[in-house]
């Protein structure tokens, strides 16, 4: 999922982690893309406010977070996202028979790779429908 905005929250009914449990939930990366003005960018004001709610939901869920002020950076952007999307593996495990939040860390050998995964899933219970 790629989530487009300008950062700022004015009418959300749910709370960034009730929608990362959601996303997480049926296994969708979200990716945000906030689109700034060059001054907004530049300022920081609008960018401190969207960055850590929103790259801390899109990190959740396995995507990332993109700040934009120009279609330049948003082809940058989105040439990541789908290099990304085309690099994915998916990776099986048994999962915990507990209910409730299990954290998740995937690690590889090399250090110079990145590795965007979700941070865990939710067993038993519904966590809700999007």
């Amino acid at each position: 999922m790629i989530v487009f905005t300008d950062g700022l929250d004015t009418s959300s009914e749910l709370r960034p982690e009730q929608v990362s449990a959601m996303a997480s939930a049926i296994d969708v990366p979200v990716y945000v893309m906030t689109v700034l003005s060059a001054v907004e960018r530049e300022s920081g004001s609008q960018s401190e406010r969207a960055e850590t709610p929103l790259r801390a939901l899109s990190r959740a869920t396995g995507g990332d977070l993109f700040e934009t002020s120009a279609p330049a950076h948003e082809s940058v952007a989105a040439r990541q996202i789908v290099d990304e999307l085309r690099h994915q593996y998916v990776l099986a495990f048994a999962a915990s028979s507990a209910s409730g939040w299990h954290a998740l860390t995937v690690r590889t050998s090399n250090r110079n790779l990145t590795v965007r995964a979700r941070t865990g899933y939710t067993a038993g219970g519904h966590v809700g429908s999007l």
